[in-house]
């Protein structure tokens, strides 16, 4: 009975509804037309944002602005060396230069033969007052008795060597500068009854004393020439005159 009663009331809500909506509004003048159920109520609150729109092309460049220039920064760091470039063509060939001068051509021809006639007479002084010469070699005594070994260290000390005779005429040149009994350059130590020079060479002229060379007391390795200009052989440890001969 109830539902009946809501049913035929239905009609009668419905347009009390849109009666008091139109009374709140002075457009709808003609209810059919303009005012149709729940559509025309007040103007709602406007909405958020939307989302930012995607970037626009690039514009073109503004002019410069009327302010001060800035100082000028400090310049970078230098950057790494680039590769080397290949090798440029050669240039072209030079013109000879001028001849070198030569030490010999500083001194005058005058001054050169000057010297060489000094060198000439301090030769001959030395030559006469304390040596021989004889061929190119010249024949000095050191006047001082000592060993063997000591003989060498003193000749070579001077770039000289201990004398040796090579012929009679040599052999009296050092005859008549020791005035003593001296070492020649001339040893057996090697082999034993085979003298040789200083160089290891053969000696093939001898002036041996009679019953010379004997090696007495099998030590006997060096060779003294005697005051008459005989050979003997003696042992190294003994002390004679030292006798060296230069390249004249």
């Amino acid at each position: 009975m109830k539902t009946m009663s809501l049913f035929l009331s239905l009609p009668f809500l419905l347009l009390s509804v849109v009666t008091a909506s139109c009374s709140e509004t002075e457009i709808c003048e003609n209810v059919p037309k303009t005012c149709p159920v729940v559509a025309c109520g007040s103007p709602g609150n406007n909405g958020l944002p939307g989302r930012d729109g995607r970037d626009g092309t690039k514009g073109e460049k503004g002019e410069p602005g009327q302010g001060l220039r800035g100082l000028q920064g400090p310049p970078g760091k230098v950057g790494p060396s680039g590769i080397p470039g290949p090798l440029g063509l050669s240039g072209a060939k030079g013109q000879k230069g001028d001849p070198g001068v030569s030490p010999d051509s500083v001194l005058a021809a005058s001054e050169i033969e000057s010297l060489r006639s000094e060198v000439e007479r301090i030769k001959n002084w030395v030559t006469f007052s304390l040596g021989r010469k004889v061929g190119k070699k010249l024949f000095l005594s050191f006047g001082e008795k000592m060993t063997f070994d000591r003989v060498k260290a003193l000749c070579a000390r001077f770039q000289a060597s201990v004398a040796t005779p090579k012929n009679a005429a040599e052999n009296a040149a050092i005859h008549s500068v020791a005035k003593e009994e001296a070492f020649l350059g001339i040893t057996d130590e090697a082999k034993e009854g085979e003298f040789v020079d200083l160089m290891g060479i053969r000696q093939t002229y001898q002036n041996w004393n009679r019953g010379e060379p004997n090696n007495a007391n099998s030590g006997e390795q060096c060779v003294v020439m005697l005051k008459d200009g005989k050979w003997n052989d003696i042992t190294c440890s003994d002390s004679f005159i030292a006798v060296c001969e230069f390249p004249a």
